[in-house]
């Protein structure tokens, strides 16, 4: 079982960039390295755009045009993954190389848009994703099962009250083993922070990988939700996300505490 701190979790979050906006008609990506254990060097299109990251790391943005781009990762010469992803114009990605729910498969490449809309002033953005090598399981927000059967490429986009949850993963249906926590995550009002579960239980290698960007503020402080995307179920809640897979850390919304109302949804984008 792993513990976090605050402290870790704070440290651990990379420094604050707001997306570039890049050429007209251009599209931001940012990459999450989902395979601990080893330093990957990242390339589109065949230019290298990031060199020894290690697992756990995110980096971006990289401005990039919009359609469709070829991504390739290597470590050292070794072809770890080579995927084609569409990039919208005017889009911000995050692209995770992940390992599938086995943990000896081949990695996966799976995208989630960023929703880069107002929120406001005393909310958050916050995106949640599964991308660790482990079957379906409940996520515990602050000691309550709030979400079941979370799937490996699965997500979830919610806007939450800036503060900090406790969260932890255990297999559906059971309450232990503890896959991952309990952790602090904190969320920081007028950011779309983005925290992904990556490495396999079995390996010892459970961890997050965490991202933030400044969004605009709207002038309405009433609580409200931002349905996007396609997430597990929710348990005692609605909600909705993005894309495919197994026990993650999608931690975030201790919403029930607050009678939020989430939206749900499933789907992978998988390339």
């Amino acid at each position: 079982m792993l513990s976090w701190s605050l402290a870790v979790l704070v440290a651990a979050i990379p420094a604050v960039l707001p997306a570039p906006a890049g050429a007209a008609g251009g599209a931001n990506l940012y990459f999450v390295q989902g395979l601990p254990g080893r330093t990957l060097d990242i390339s589109v299109d065949g230019r290298q755009v990031a060199t020894g990251v290690a697992g756990g790391k995110l980096v971006g943005p990289f401005a990039v045009a919009a359609g469709k781009r070829t991504i390739t990762a290597k470590q050292g010469s070794k072809l770890v993954l080579q995927r084609q992803v569409t990039a919208a114009s005017g889009a911000s990605l995050d692209v995770v190389i992940h390992q599938p729910v086995s943990p000896g498969g081949a990695p996966l490449l799976t995208t989630y848009a960023n929703k880069l809309t107002g929120v406001p002033k005393d909310k958050a953005g916050l995106r949640v994703a599964h991308d660790a090598a482990v079957g379906p399981a409940d996520i515990l927000v602050n000691g309550k099962v709030l979400f079941q059967n979370v799937a490996n490429g699965e997500s979830l986009d919610v806007v939450v009250p800036a503060g900090t949850y406790q969260v932890e993963i255990v297999p559906t249906g059971a309450t232990s083993p503890v896959v991952l926590g309990p952790l602090a995550l904190p969320v920081r009002a007028g950011y779309l922070t983005r925290v992904f579960a990556i490495g396999a239980p079995s390996q010892k290698t459970m961890t997050v990988a965490l991202g933030t960007i400044k969004v605009p503020a709207t002038g309405s402080d009433k609580p409200r939700l931002v349905n996007t995307g396609t997430g597990g179920q929710a348990a005692a809640l609605d909600q909705a996300q993005s894309a495919a897979g197994q026990s993650g850390l999608w931690i975030v919304v201790a919403l029930a505490a607050l009678a939020f109302a989430v939206g749900v949804g499933r789907k992978a984008v998988r390339h």
